[in-house]
């Protein structure tokens, strides 16, 4: 279909439509849809539609593809467009539901110039307020950081059954653990690689679904420091904060408020708001890193540092069955 170059968005959920929307605010036109679930016509009948990958991929010049289907499918798409040579990706988090597949894509990386992971929140003003502080070392040494992330999930999408929705299904990758990677992906990129991972996580009838919907994480760092990691599906009030307890003060940061705070002893605490920061913003943020190919931000995930994620939940899976603290590797 002539010598434009188009983007790809598979996947027309909540995610995709982000893309897609946010896209077209940065003066993105040339678009195509791939969805399998598709029923035209819809709000974007205006771009062209498919409901099949690889055919997408045959009839158009595809520069840019943005992988929003669910978890479970992530890698299958990834491995389609690896196959056909599509420079550009943006695989969305987290990577898979599992490891099981890894193996057929590694040797496939080579053939994309550019594949970035879609953890957002590396781009939240607090996060890097946060990284800014560790690095400049006035707090001195890190001893522990606490993650606790906590919501009702019947209010995560309000018009669908939670249910029958992708959280609830073993095979389509739900559960707290993966719903909430961004938990473990911070502690990562803050801290640095795991050296041993504990849990216990719970699989409560009452949200009638078949996934864990509590999981509570303990994780000893290559560098000394703990770190724990609470989630869970059922607090009414949403809950996402973080502290950090460091040699010469403690940080804590509540994602919920915006609000970033420092405590040094016998110093008056400092305090850093972004209440007025628009959360849609991270996400136009990752996307014109990933489009400026000239530069690669460090906020910006590799496939590489998504694996160690992914990594480190299929690994607190483990350990709570077995009841056992093991080693990451």
């Amino acid at each position: 279909m002539g010598e434009s170059n188009f983007f790809l968005i598979i996947g027309l959920g909540s995610i995709g439509k982000r893309h897609l929307n946010n896209l077209m605010n940065l003066g993105i036109k040339n678009i195509i849809i791939v969805s399998k679930s598709i029923v035209l016509p819809h709000e974007f009948s205006c771009f062209l539609n498919y409901q099949d990958l690889q055919k997408a991929i045959l009839e158009n010049n595809i520069s840019h593809a943005f992988v929003c289907t669910p978890t479970s499918n992530h890698l299958q798409d990834l491995k389609i467009l690896l196959k056909n040579n599509i420079e550009n990706v943006y695989l969305e988090k987290p990577v898979s539901h599992n490891l099981e597949e890894l193996e057929n894509i590694k040797p496939l990386l080579n053939n994309c110039k550019r594949l970035v992971v879609g953890f957002d929140l590396h781009f939240d003003p607090g996060l890097n307020k946060i990284r800014t502080i560790l690095n400049d070392k006035k707090l001195g040494k890190i001893f522990s950081i606490n993650a606790v992330v906590g919501q009702y999930l019947p209010d995560w999408r309000p018009d669908q059954d939670h249910r029958l929705g992708m959280s609830a299904k073993i095979i389509q990758g739900g559960g707290v653990m993966l719903d909430l990677i961004h938990e473990f992906d911070y502690l990562r990129w803050l801290v640095g690689i795991p050296k041993k991972i504990a849990c216990v996580y719970q699989k409560n009838s009452i949200l009638e679904i078949e996934t864990e919907d509590v999981a509570d994480v303990l994780i000893h760092f290559n560098h000394g420091q703990s770190g724990t990691i609470h989630l869970d599906y059922h607090q009414k009030k949403l809950v996402r904060n973080c502290m950090i307890t460091c040699e010469n003060g403690t940080i804590f940061w509540d994602l919920v408020q915006s609000e970033v705070r420092m405590e040094q002893h016998r110093e008056e605490k400092v305090t850093f708001n972004y209440r007025g920061f628009d959360r849609n913003q991270r996400y136009i943020e990752i996307l014109k890193c990933f489009l400026n190919e000239t530069h690669w931000d460090e906020r910006l995930t590799t496939f590489e540092d998504a694996l160690i994620s992914l990594k480190m939940v299929v690994l607190a899976k483990i350990a709570s069955e077995q009841e056992a603290f093991l080693t990451f590797d």
